[in-house]
């Protein structure tokens, strides 16, 4: 039995794939997959000021499922003119909490 390179070449590739493409229909969508958890609705959406050719975006949305460690999700987008960059943040309630202290605090210091 001669070792064939091409079947570890596919196996290194299709399984990564495979997992995405599973959570994906599992969670309901690309961005679902990435927060690990249906997203039920979103909340909205706060416009940041970074250099002038880059919008920056964070998007709230509040995640369902059967996982109650991942209550909401953050969406921080970042877009250029040739490119788009979207990290996924998932919190816990008692996050979000801690969270929304540590803005306020940030707010009530202006």
């Amino acid at each position: 039995m001669k070792f064939d390179p091409q079947i570890l070449f596919l196996a290194f590739f299709a399984f990564p794939i495979g997992f995405l493409l599973y959570r994906i229909i599992k969670h309901g969508g690309f961005k679902a997959a990435m927060f690990g958890a249906p997203i039920e609705s979103t909340v909205g959406e706060v416009h940041g000021s970074g250099r002038k050719l880059i919008k920056l975006a964070i998007k709230v949305h509040k995640l369902g499922g059967s996982n109650h460690d991942k209550t909401i999700g953050l969406e921080v987008v970042a877009k250029t003119v040739g490119s788009y960059q979207m990290l996924p943040v998932s919190l816990s309630l008692s996050e979000a909490r801690n969270f929304i202290k540590l803005l306020e605090s940030a707010v009530g210091d202006k």
